[in-house]
């Protein structure tokens, strides 16, 4: 079974041996097309960007997992309109990028590893799907590239704001929007100039790897790339209100049985969250005490932690859907002392003060809300020197 991710062409590297490689590459391909003319300047910067995006972009995936393809679009219209997105590269055009892979392919660098397919009513299209050959891989090395020598772009946009079907909504000068991004610049700036890791040995990787594969949307990063090592936040329902979560640094999407071994400038590091945040915004929200465990009225057996985990997704998914009858059973749930709609009327009814809030989708907003505190945090850690580490409403730290 394959799987993938979607292409991210915001990557580059101040390496100096990397760059050279990249420019050498960069004569090899033109050489080889044989053009009677050459590119203008301004052509030959965008084929060379377009060139470093596909090489840095497959090498990453290769070096988060070497089984991990890569979906990239190449239609002219689809390319046209990254180009001319906020959420693209401006370097990129239908004639410069497609004229970088067929170049890397012919030279054979990289390759599709599974063809596109059309489904005609539009519910299953998937794209041609790439990844570096081993020659590239090698390469690559040689001039010294490792995952930490690679850096997303300083123009890639840090702020994403999705409508209702988590579709990219382009958007003009927003104030708030400005702001939240020169924010996230310090965060990240924080967070660059340390390295994370992970204290495991290659074997109890690659283990890891195996159990932790499978799709992922676009906001998430693969558990193991650790390229990917800086934020973007993501706002929902085209409201600025709702959502505005971190995403985009491998230590979030890593199983939570994995963070326990990552390593901040290779010390040891600890989680550290707020119990029950959601449950315990609304009791605050609501002028109530806030209880030592907010979960512990649902449990049978409070020294349980599975079954307080369950109850736990099960609560916070009754906050986040918009009818109750629309939570489908999780992760977790056996059904082996009662069915689902039961187990999740339980939960509803034991939390009399929220009866407003399950199915109302309000999770979003309490989402937005535990997001600002999040910023609160990382932005004191950055002002102090220190490194801070976001999984959502939990961090890591030394």
């Amino acid at each position: 079974m394959t799987f993938a991710r979607r292409f991210d062409p915001q990557w580059t590297t101040e390496l100096h041996s990397l760059r050279e490689c990249l420019s050498l590459l960069l004569g090899q391909l033109e050489a080889a097309e044989g053009r009677r003319r050459n590119r203008s300047h301004a052509a030959r910067v965008d084929f060379a960007n377009c060139v470093e995006a596909v090489v840095l972009d497959l090498y990453r995936a290769n070096q988060a997992d070497p089984e991990l393809e890569v979906g990239i679009a190449a239609g002219t219209n689809t390319l046209e309109a990254t180009g001319i997105s906020r959420y693209g590269a401006s370097f990129i055009s239908a004639r410069a990028f497609q004229g970088a892979l067929a170049g890397l392919q012919n030279a054979g660098l990289v390759f599709r590893s599974t063809g596109f397919w059309h489904d005609r009513s539009g519910a299953n299209n998937r794209t041609s799907r790439y990844k570096a050959t081993e020659g590239l891989v090698q390469m690559l090395e040689a001039a010294g590239a490792f995952p930490g020598a690679l850096q997303r772009r300083a123009s890639s946009e840090g702020i994403i704001l999705k409508d209702a079907e988590k579709k990219r909504v382009e958007y003009g000068n927003v104030h708030f929007a400005d702001q939240a991004r020169e924010r996230l610049a310090s965060i990240n700036g924080m967070l660059r100039d340390h390295w994370i890791d992970l204290a495991l040995t290659d074997q109890e990787l690659a283990r890891w790897r195996s159990t932790s594969r499978g799709e992922r949307d676009e906001e998430a990063s693969q558990p193991f790339d650790f390229a990917a090592r800086t934020l973007h936040r993501v706002f929902n329902n085209s409201d600025w209100q709702q959502g505005g979560r971190f995403y985009g640094a491998w230590w979030i999407s890593a199983p939570k049985e994995v963070r326990r071994y990552v390593l901040i400038d290779g010390k040891r590091t600890v989680e550290v969250d707020y119990s029950g945040l959601h449950a315990a915004m609304l009791f605050a929200q609501a002028r109530l005490p806030v209880p030592a465990d907010p979960y512990a009225r649902c449990l049978a057996d409070p020294a349980n932690d599975s079954e307080r985990d369950l109850v736990k997704v099960t609560f916070n998914a009754l906050l986040n859907a918009d009818g109750i009858y629309r939570v489908k059973p999780l992760e977790g749930f056996d059904g082996s002392s009662k069915d689902w709609l039961d187990y999740k009327l339980n939960i509803v009814s034991q939390f009399p003060e929220f009866g407003d809030h399950f199915g109302s989708g309000v999770g979003l907003k309490l989402q937005y809300k535990d997001s600002e505190l999040a910023e609160r945090v990382l932005l004191k850690f950055a002002e102090e020197g220190y490194a801070c580490l976001p999984v959502h409403d939990s961090f890591l730290v030394h």
